[in-house]
């Protein structure tokens, strides 16, 4: 392997970790809020499909991501009604939206647009080079020439990470996550917290998908999520909820997703199968390698009932 394949592999990969940051910063906020954020499959599809749907008709890029983001916010309040005010089984509720959003974008696509799977492309948005910075040896090509959405991905990051340490507001949410009676004694609002922790979850996960449509591929294709937010449920997991952390194993990941399509280029006797299932299949020997004595936060996934004792 030469500098010009390991440059290309990693700047592709930085490209393909997008979606994943946006998704796993969003589930750390949710999660450490005491929700779990099964769903992101589902909501990266429903931002993924608006955000090509609104960018096409309107011809306008950024109109386009603000509606993929307000669609996965939007889907993310079906689910968060459930789980937090019904207090029905996030796990269950969870894995039924995402069957839900991959069979309703499937047939909008194919009620807007016809029976063809071949979606009309668009341009997405073109690589920004960060003066003197771009000009750094591979580091340069990878990190400084990439799109909007890559930066702007890891801006969220930081600042989520500083919002959930530094903040009374990102301390209340830590609190609801790990202590969720001793949050109201205070005077926390608990159900509301977790709302709108979950409702950012479902906002940057329409931002994965709307990073998919116009930064990436340019079209809608069905399940165009292809397994990304649970993906992004192990990244999460093994950043140990930290969103800086998750965004540099997002671009792990993604490297990872960009040798497996690299590899199939280069042609192998060796399945094309294979290589689309190594990143799945790599997500769950680093679960295993790795995800011992992971602590969770105490009160993810358990409904929160005000009036119990």
């Amino acid at each position: 392997m030469n500098a010009g394949f390991l440059t290309a592999l990693f700047a592709s990969g930085m490209r393909q970790g997008v979606p994943l940051i946006y998704g796993s910063v969003g589930d750390c906020v949710s999660e450490k809020a005491g929700v779990v954020g099964i769903c992101i499959e589902g909501e990266i599809i429903f931002g993924a499909f608006f955000s090509y749907l609104f960018a096409l008709r309107s011809g306008n890029l950024w109109l386009g991501v603000l509606m993929g983001a307000i669609a996965g916010m939007i889907s993310s309040l079906m689910v968060a009604a459930w789980s937090i005010y019904f207090k029905q089984d996030q796990s269950i509720i969870g894995i039924m939206f995402n069957i839900f959003a991959a069979g309703f974008t499937n047939f909008l696509n194919r009620k807007i647009f016809g029976v063809s799977i071949a979606s009309e492309k668009i341009e997405t948005f073109k690589p920004i080079k960060i003066p003197g910075l771009s000009e750094i040896p591979i580091i340069g090509e990878v990190f400084f020439n990439q799109d909007i959405l890559t930066y702007l991905s890891i801006v969220l990051a930081v600042i989520t990470l500083l919002v959930m340490k530094k903040t009374k507001l990102g301390l209340q949410m830590l609190a609801v996550g790990e202590n969720p009676k001793a949050a109201q004694a205070s005077g926390v609002q608990v159900q509301r917290y977790r709302l709108i922790a979950y409702m950012f979850c479902g906002f940057t996960a329409g931002l994965a998908g709307a990073s998919l449509t116009l930064s990436t591929v340019g079209s809608f294709t069905e399940v165009i999520s292809a397994g990304r937010g649970f993906i992004c449920l192990a990244i999460v997991i093994l950043a140990r909820w930290n969103p800086v952390v998750a965004c540099i194993a997002g671009f792990g990941f993604g490297s990872i997703q960009a040798l497996q399509l690299r590899l199939q280029i280069m042609g192998s006797v060796v399945p094309h199968q294979f290589f689309i299932a190594l990143p799945y299949l790599i997500t769950l020997v680093v679960l295993i390698v790795a995800g011992h004595n992971i602590r969770a936060p105490k009160e993810l996934g358990v409904p929160f009932d005000k009036e119990s004792r």
